[in-house]
Protein backbone atom coordinates (compact mmCIF):
# COMPACT_ATOMS: atom_id res chain seq x y z
CA UNK A 1 0.00 0.00 0.00
CA UNK A 2 1.09 3.39 -0.95
CA UNK A 3 0.81 4.86 2.65
CA UNK A 4 3.53 7.82 2.24
CA UNK A 5 1.62 9.16 -0.96
CA UNK A 6 -2.02 9.03 0.98
CA UNK A 7 -0.28 10.48 4.20
CA UNK A 8 0.76 13.17 2.16
CA UNK A 9 -2.30 13.73 -0.02
CA UNK A 10 -4.90 13.55 3.40
CA UNK A 11 -2.41 16.17 5.05
CA UNK A 12 -2.70 18.87 1.59
CA UNK A 13 -6.67 17.78 1.43
CA UNK A 14 -7.03 18.49 5.20
CA UNK A 15 -5.65 22.00 4.60
CA UNK A 16 -8.17 22.82 1.42
CA UNK A 17 -11.57 21.42 3.80
CA UNK A 18 -10.50 23.32 7.06
CA UNK A 19 -8.17 26.17 5.74
CA UNK A 20 -9.12 27.09 1.96
CA UNK A 21 -13.33 26.24 2.77
CA UNK A 22 -13.90 23.62 -0.12
CA UNK A 23 -16.27 21.17 0.42
CA UNK A 24 -14.91 17.63 1.77
CA UNK A 25 -16.93 15.94 -0.98
CA UNK A 26 -15.63 17.53 -3.17
CA UNK A 27 -12.08 17.47 -2.16
CA UNK A 28 -12.52 13.95 -1.54
CA UNK A 29 -13.45 12.75 -5.57
CA UNK A 30 -10.93 15.59 -7.00
CA UNK A 31 -8.35 13.62 -5.20
CA UNK A 32 -9.19 10.13 -6.17
CA UNK A 33 -9.74 11.05 -9.33
CA UNK A 34 -6.18 11.84 -9.73
CA UNK A 35 -4.53 9.00 -8.53
CA UNK A 36 -7.04 6.22 -10.64
CA UNK A 37 -4.39 3.77 -9.79
CA UNK A 38 -5.38 3.60 -6.10
CA UNK A 39 -7.42 0.44 -4.83
CA UNK A 40 -10.54 0.40 -3.66
CA UNK A 41 -9.00 -0.11 -0.47
CA UNK A 42 -7.03 3.00 -0.87
CA UNK A 43 -9.72 4.95 -1.51
CA UNK A 44 -11.43 4.18 1.38
CA UNK A 45 -8.58 4.50 3.62
CA UNK A 46 -8.13 8.06 2.26
CA UNK A 47 -11.97 9.18 1.83
CA UNK A 48 -11.66 7.71 5.69
CA UNK A 49 -8.83 9.77 6.79
CA UNK A 50 -10.09 13.16 5.31
CA UNK A 51 -13.80 12.76 6.57
CA UNK A 52 -12.66 11.78 10.34
CA UNK A 53 -9.71 14.44 10.61
CA UNK A 54 -11.97 16.97 9.50
CA UNK A 55 -14.69 15.58 11.85
CA UNK A 56 -12.74 15.67 15.07
CA UNK A 57 -10.52 18.53 13.98
CA UNK A 58 -10.76 20.59 17.36
CA UNK A 59 -10.21 17.69 19.36
CA UNK A 60 -7.15 16.70 17.82
CA UNK A 61 -5.60 20.39 17.27
CA UNK A 62 -6.26 20.47 21.42
CA UNK A 63 -4.36 17.30 21.80
CA UNK A 64 -0.92 18.05 19.81
CA UNK A 65 1.47 18.35 21.82
CA UNK A 66 4.74 20.70 21.83
CA UNK A 67 7.13 17.79 21.24
CA UNK A 68 5.36 16.29 18.28
CA UNK A 69 7.49 14.98 15.84
CA UNK A 70 8.06 17.06 12.39
CA UNK A 71 5.55 15.19 9.91
CA UNK A 72 5.23 18.08 7.79
CA UNK A 73 2.67 20.91 7.86
CA UNK A 74 0.29 21.26 10.55
CA UNK A 75 -2.68 19.41 8.89
CA UNK A 76 -0.15 16.78 8.33
CA UNK A 77 0.67 16.40 12.37
CA UNK A 78 -3.64 15.86 12.30
CA UNK A 79 -3.22 13.69 10.51
CA UNK A 80 -0.29 11.62 11.73
CA UNK A 81 -1.76 11.95 15.35
CA UNK A 82 -5.47 10.89 13.73
CA UNK A 83 -3.70 7.35 12.52
CA UNK A 84 -1.90 6.80 15.61
CA UNK A 85 -4.89 6.75 17.51
CA UNK A 86 -6.85 4.24 14.72
CA UNK A 87 -4.05 2.80 13.18
CA UNK A 88 -6.50 0.40 11.13
CA UNK A 89 -3.85 -1.65 10.49
CA UNK A 90 -1.48 0.95 8.69
CA UNK A 91 2.10 1.17 9.92
CA UNK A 92 3.46 4.15 10.27
CA UNK A 93 6.80 5.00 8.84
CA UNK A 94 8.09 7.41 11.64
CA UNK A 95 6.39 6.39 14.99
CA UNK A 96 5.30 9.03 17.47
CA UNK A 97 7.72 8.61 20.72
CA UNK A 98 6.35 7.30 24.26
CA UNK A 99 6.97 10.86 26.02
CA UNK A 100 4.51 12.52 23.03
CA UNK A 101 1.85 9.46 23.02
CA UNK A 102 2.11 10.06 27.24
CA UNK A 103 1.43 13.96 26.57
CA UNK A 104 -1.47 13.36 24.16
CA UNK A 105 -3.31 11.03 26.95
CA UNK A 106 -2.98 13.93 29.69
CA UNK A 107 -4.43 16.08 27.08
CA UNK A 108 -7.17 14.34 26.82
CA UNK A 109 -7.65 13.40 29.88
CA UNK A 110 -8.22 17.15 30.48
CA UNK A 111 -10.46 17.88 28.06
CA UNK A 112 -12.91 14.78 27.63
CA UNK A 113 -15.24 16.45 30.03
CA UNK A 114 -15.65 19.60 28.14
CA UNK A 115 -18.57 18.62 25.69
CA UNK A 116 -17.40 21.57 22.93
CA UNK A 117 -13.61 20.09 22.55
CA UNK A 118 -14.50 16.35 23.47
CA UNK A 119 -17.04 15.70 20.89
CA UNK A 120 -15.50 18.42 18.60
CA UNK A 121 -17.68 21.30 17.92
CA UNK A 122 -17.63 25.24 17.77
CA UNK A 123 -18.41 26.58 21.41
CA UNK A 124 -20.90 29.09 19.83
CA UNK A 125 -23.15 25.77 17.85
CA UNK A 126 -22.81 23.93 21.66
CA UNK A 127 -24.49 26.52 22.92
CA UNK A 128 -26.97 26.95 20.55
CA UNK A 129 -27.47 23.32 20.35
CA UNK A 130 -27.85 22.78 24.14
CA UNK A 131 -30.58 25.80 24.22
CA UNK A 132 -32.29 24.56 21.24
CA UNK A 133 -32.20 21.17 21.84
CA UNK A 134 -32.25 20.90 25.73
CA UNK A 135 -31.48 17.73 27.71
CA UNK A 136 -31.09 15.19 24.39
CA UNK A 137 -28.00 17.65 22.97
CA UNK A 138 -25.25 15.50 23.98
CA UNK A 139 -26.74 12.27 22.72
CA UNK A 140 -27.46 13.51 19.21
CA UNK A 141 -24.27 15.18 18.81
CA UNK A 142 -22.35 11.84 19.81
CA UNK A 143 -24.56 10.69 17.26
CA UNK A 144 -23.33 12.68 15.10
CA UNK A 145 -20.10 11.96 15.55
CA UNK A 146 -20.31 8.46 14.16
CA UNK A 147 -19.50 7.27 10.86
CA UNK A 148 -22.18 7.39 8.58
CA UNK A 149 -23.97 4.12 7.32
CA UNK A 150 -24.14 3.34 4.19
CA UNK A 151 -28.19 2.73 2.75
CA UNK A 152 -29.49 2.75 -0.43
CA UNK A 153 -33.10 2.62 -1.87
CA UNK A 154 -34.36 0.50 -4.40
CA UNK A 155 -35.38 1.70 -7.71
CA UNK A 156 -38.82 0.03 -8.19
CA UNK A 157 -39.27 1.22 -11.81
CA UNK A 158 -36.13 -1.43 -12.41
CA UNK A 159 -36.43 -4.20 -9.99
CA UNK A 160 -38.10 -5.36 -6.78
CA UNK A 161 -36.28 -5.62 -3.49
CA UNK A 162 -36.13 -9.01 -2.80
CA UNK A 163 -34.67 -8.96 -6.67
CA UNK A 164 -32.13 -6.58 -6.07
CA UNK A 165 -30.93 -8.20 -1.98
CA UNK A 166 -30.78 -11.44 -3.73
CA UNK A 167 -28.49 -10.41 -6.50
CA UNK A 168 -25.90 -8.04 -4.31
CA UNK A 169 -26.42 -11.01 -1.83
CA UNK A 170 -24.85 -13.39 -4.84
CA UNK A 171 -22.23 -10.50 -6.04
CA UNK A 172 -20.64 -11.06 -2.37
CA UNK A 173 -21.95 -7.67 -1.08
CA UNK A 174 -23.34 -7.82 2.99
CA UNK A 175 -26.16 -6.03 3.56
CA UNK A 176 -29.38 -6.82 5.25
CA UNK A 177 -32.88 -5.49 4.89
CA UNK A 178 -34.34 -2.04 6.90
CA UNK A 179 -37.79 -3.48 8.12
CA UNK A 180 -41.06 -2.09 6.79
CA UNK A 181 -39.15 -0.01 4.00
CA UNK A 182 -37.43 -0.73 0.50
CA UNK A 183 -33.81 0.19 1.92
CA UNK A 184 -31.08 -2.15 2.29
CA UNK A 185 -27.96 -1.68 4.79
CA UNK A 186 -24.47 -2.62 4.08
CA UNK A 187 -22.98 -3.92 6.86
CA UNK A 188 -19.56 -4.17 5.55
CA UNK A 189 -17.55 -1.26 3.76
CA UNK A 190 -17.14 -2.03 -0.16
CA UNK A 191 -18.32 -0.11 -3.05
CA UNK A 192 -21.33 -1.10 -3.95
CA UNK A 193 -21.36 1.40 -6.61
CA UNK A 194 -18.89 -1.20 -8.73
CA UNK A 195 -22.44 -3.39 -8.53
CA UNK A 196 -23.43 -4.33 -12.17
CA UNK A 197 -27.06 -3.46 -10.34
CA UNK A 198 -26.25 0.24 -10.03
CA UNK A 199 -24.91 0.27 -13.50
CA UNK A 200 -28.19 -0.76 -14.53
CA UNK A 201 -30.07 1.75 -12.47
CA UNK A 202 -30.82 -0.60 -9.97
CA UNK A 203 -30.96 1.51 -6.61
CA UNK A 204 -29.66 4.73 -5.47
CA UNK A 205 -27.48 5.60 -1.93
CA UNK A 206 -29.89 7.46 0.50
CA UNK A 207 -29.74 7.73 4.11
CA UNK A 208 -33.14 5.63 5.61
CA UNK A 209 -34.21 8.99 7.21
CA UNK A 210 -34.13 10.70 4.10
CA UNK A 211 -36.30 7.87 2.63
CA UNK A 212 -39.09 8.73 4.72
CA UNK A 213 -39.96 11.95 3.01
CA UNK A 214 -41.28 11.06 -0.04
CA UNK A 215 -44.24 8.56 1.45
CA UNK A 216 -45.05 11.26 4.16
CA UNK A 217 -45.87 13.68 0.88
CA UNK A 218 -48.32 10.32 -0.11
CA UNK A 219 -47.29 10.71 -3.50
CA UNK A 220 -49.08 8.70 -5.67
CA UNK A 221 -49.16 7.47 -9.44
CA UNK A 222 -50.63 9.45 -11.49
CA UNK A 223 -50.24 13.01 -9.24
CA UNK A 224 -48.55 16.54 -10.25
CA UNK A 225 -45.98 16.91 -8.00
CA UNK A 226 -43.21 19.95 -7.45
CA UNK A 227 -40.38 19.11 -5.84
CA UNK A 228 -39.51 23.03 -5.19
CA UNK A 229 -35.28 22.48 -3.87
CA UNK A 230 -35.12 19.11 -6.08
CA UNK A 231 -31.04 19.48 -5.75
CA UNK A 232 -29.88 16.51 -7.80
CA UNK A 233 -32.81 14.57 -7.26
CA UNK A 234 -32.25 12.10 -4.58
CA UNK A 235 -36.11 12.57 -3.24
CA UNK A 236 -37.45 13.61 -7.19
CA UNK A 237 -36.06 9.96 -7.96
CA UNK A 238 -37.78 8.00 -5.12
CA UNK A 239 -41.15 9.66 -5.76
CA UNK A 240 -41.05 8.40 -9.43
CA UNK A 241 -40.20 4.84 -8.65
CA UNK A 242 -43.37 5.42 -6.01
CA UNK A 243 -45.59 6.96 -9.02
CA UNK A 244 -44.25 4.20 -10.98
CA UNK A 245 -43.35 6.59 -14.08
CA UNK A 246 -47.36 8.20 -14.09
CA UNK A 247 -48.29 11.13 -13.39
CA UNK A 248 -45.68 14.24 -13.32
CA UNK A 249 -42.89 15.56 -11.48
CA UNK A 250 -41.58 18.92 -11.91
CA UNK A 251 -37.59 19.61 -10.70
CA UNK A 252 -37.15 22.96 -9.48
CA UNK A 253 -34.24 24.42 -8.19
CA UNK A 254 -31.97 27.43 -8.79
CA UNK A 255 -28.85 25.89 -9.57
CA UNK A 256 -29.10 24.32 -13.12
CA UNK A 257 -25.91 22.30 -12.57
CA UNK A 258 -27.61 20.04 -9.84
CA UNK A 259 -30.34 19.04 -12.46
CA UNK A 260 -28.44 18.44 -14.75
CA UNK A 261 -26.75 15.94 -12.20
CA UNK A 262 -30.67 14.71 -12.09
CA UNK A 263 -30.96 14.13 -15.53
CA UNK A 264 -27.96 12.02 -15.78
CA UNK A 265 -29.67 10.03 -12.39
CA UNK A 266 -32.64 9.70 -14.14
CA UNK A 267 -31.46 7.99 -17.38
CA UNK A 268 -29.87 5.29 -15.20
CA UNK A 269 -32.65 5.00 -13.84
CA UNK A 270 -34.96 4.22 -16.44
CA UNK A 271 -37.89 6.86 -15.17
CA UNK A 272 -39.26 9.32 -17.51
CA UNK A 273 -42.00 11.38 -15.51
CA UNK A 274 -40.00 14.07 -14.51
CA UNK A 275 -39.26 17.38 -16.12
CA UNK A 276 -36.46 19.81 -15.07
CA UNK A 277 -37.28 23.53 -14.65
CA UNK A 278 -34.16 25.52 -13.19
CA UNK A 279 -35.78 29.00 -11.63
CA UNK A 280 -34.82 32.20 -13.50
CA UNK A 281 -37.00 34.51 -11.86
CA UNK A 282 -40.25 34.71 -9.56
CA UNK A 283 -42.43 34.25 -12.78
CA UNK A 284 -41.33 30.00 -13.30
CA UNK A 285 -42.75 30.29 -9.79
CA UNK A 286 -45.64 32.50 -10.18
CA UNK A 287 -47.06 30.11 -13.12
CA UNK A 288 -47.07 27.36 -11.05
CA UNK A 289 -49.76 29.06 -8.85
CA UNK A 290 -52.69 26.44 -8.14
CA UNK A 291 -51.48 23.58 -10.68
CA UNK A 292 -50.12 20.94 -8.01
CA UNK A 293 -51.14 18.00 -5.88
CA UNK A 294 -48.31 17.96 -3.53
CA UNK A 295 -45.32 20.17 -3.14
CA UNK A 296 -41.95 19.12 -1.54
CA UNK A 297 -39.88 21.96 -0.06
CA UNK A 298 -37.06 20.30 0.83
CA UNK A 299 -35.68 23.01 2.57
CA UNK A 300 -32.00 24.67 2.46
CA UNK A 301 -30.87 24.51 6.10
CA UNK A 302 -27.92 24.32 8.79
CA UNK A 303 -27.54 20.36 8.04
CA UNK A 304 -27.09 19.66 11.65
CA UNK A 305 -28.77 16.61 11.14
CA UNK A 306 -26.29 15.03 8.71
CA UNK A 307 -23.23 15.89 9.81
CA UNK A 308 -22.52 11.92 10.07
CA UNK A 309 -21.73 12.20 6.32
CA UNK A 310 -20.69 15.92 6.35
CA UNK A 311 -19.02 17.11 9.04
CA UNK A 312 -16.96 20.04 7.49
CA UNK A 313 -20.44 21.91 7.42
CA UNK A 314 -19.79 22.23 11.37
CA UNK A 315 -16.41 24.57 10.81
CA UNK A 316 -18.24 26.26 7.81
CA UNK A 317 -21.38 27.43 9.96
CA UNK A 318 -21.64 30.72 11.75
CA UNK A 319 -24.57 32.01 13.84
CA UNK A 320 -25.65 34.54 11.25
CA UNK A 321 -25.80 31.54 8.90
CA UNK A 322 -27.99 30.13 10.66
CA UNK A 323 -30.44 33.33 11.06
CA UNK A 324 -29.70 33.92 7.35
CA UNK A 325 -31.04 30.56 6.55
CA UNK A 326 -33.97 30.52 8.91
CA UNK A 327 -35.20 33.70 6.80
CA UNK A 328 -34.51 31.54 3.51
CA UNK A 329 -36.72 28.81 4.74
CA UNK A 330 -39.66 31.54 5.32
CA UNK A 331 -39.14 33.13 1.81
CA UNK A 332 -39.33 30.10 0.35
CA UNK A 333 -41.90 28.77 2.20
CA UNK A 334 -44.16 31.89 1.38
CA UNK A 335 -43.23 31.76 -2.28
CA UNK A 336 -43.82 28.61 -2.72
CA UNK A 337 -46.85 27.17 -1.17
CA UNK A 338 -49.29 29.09 -3.79
CA UNK A 339 -48.26 26.09 -6.61
CA UNK A 340 -50.54 23.70 -4.24
CA UNK A 341 -53.82 23.36 -5.35
CA UNK A 342 -56.67 23.88 -2.52
CA UNK A 343 -57.67 20.34 -0.96
CA UNK A 344 -53.35 19.20 -2.36
CA UNK A 345 -50.21 18.96 0.30
CA UNK A 346 -47.29 20.33 0.85
CA UNK A 347 -44.34 18.57 2.90
CA UNK A 348 -42.00 21.10 4.29
CA UNK A 349 -38.80 19.65 4.94
CA UNK A 350 -34.90 19.57 6.68
CA UNK A 351 -32.26 17.60 7.37
CA UNK A 352 -31.58 19.81 10.80
CA UNK A 353 -32.14 18.92 14.05
CA UNK A 354 -32.71 22.62 15.21
CA UNK A 355 -36.75 23.56 15.92
CA UNK A 356 -35.67 26.69 14.74
CA UNK A 357 -35.78 25.44 11.56
CA UNK A 358 -38.35 22.85 12.18
CA UNK A 359 -41.14 23.09 14.29
CA UNK A 360 -41.34 26.81 14.89
CA UNK A 361 -40.85 27.25 10.99
CA UNK A 362 -44.35 25.20 10.34
CA UNK A 363 -45.96 27.27 13.46
CA UNK A 364 -44.97 30.55 12.18
CA UNK A 365 -46.04 29.66 8.26
CA UNK A 366 -49.57 28.48 9.74
CA UNK A 367 -50.43 31.99 11.69
CA UNK A 368 -48.40 33.90 8.44
CA UNK A 369 -50.73 32.36 5.95
CA UNK A 370 -53.57 33.01 8.63
CA UNK A 371 -54.33 29.79 8.64
CA UNK A 372 -54.49 29.21 4.67
CA UNK A 373 -52.54 25.77 5.64
CA UNK A 374 -52.89 23.50 8.20
CA UNK A 375 -50.56 21.22 9.92
CA UNK A 376 -52.04 18.03 9.56
CA UNK A 377 -48.99 15.94 10.89
CA UNK A 378 -45.21 16.39 11.82
CA UNK A 379 -42.30 14.02 12.66
CA UNK A 380 -39.17 14.10 14.08
CA UNK A 381 -36.39 11.56 13.44
CA UNK A 382 -33.20 11.89 16.07
CA UNK A 383 -29.76 10.43 15.05
CA UNK A 384 -29.61 9.06 18.56
CA UNK A 385 -32.69 7.00 18.29
CA UNK A 386 -32.54 5.90 14.82
CA UNK A 387 -29.15 5.60 14.22
CA UNK A 388 -29.27 7.42 11.22
CA UNK A 389 -29.54 11.32 9.81
CA UNK A 390 -31.37 14.23 11.74
CA UNK A 391 -34.56 15.01 9.99
CA UNK A 392 -37.99 16.98 10.31
CA UNK A 393 -41.27 16.87 8.18
CA UNK A 394 -44.30 18.17 8.08
CA UNK A 395 -47.41 17.84 6.51
CA UNK A 396 -49.43 20.82 5.44
CA UNK A 397 -52.90 21.03 3.97
CA UNK A 398 -54.16 23.63 1.87
CA UNK A 399 -57.44 24.56 2.97
CA UNK A 400 -58.62 26.96 0.21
Amino acid sequence: MRMGKIFDIAGRALDEVIYQGRYLDQVTAFWIAQNKHWSDSEKYLFANVLQETTRWWRLLNELVPPSFPQFGSHTHKIVALYLSWNPQGIYMERKIPDNSKKLIQEKYKKVADVRAIAESIPDWLDELGEKEVGDNWSSELKALNQKPPIVIRVNHIKTTTDELYNWLKREGYKIKRLANSNALLLTEPSNIFRSETFKLGMFEQQDFSSQQVVPFLKAEPGMRIVDACAGNGGKTLHMASVMKNKGKILALDTAPWKLDELKRRARRAGISNIEIRPIGSAKTIKRLHGTSDRVLIDAPCSGLGVLKRNPDAKWKLTPETIDKLISEQRQVLLSYCPMVKPGGYIVYATCSILPSEGESQVRWFVEETNKRFTLEEEKRISPASSGFDGFYMARLKREF
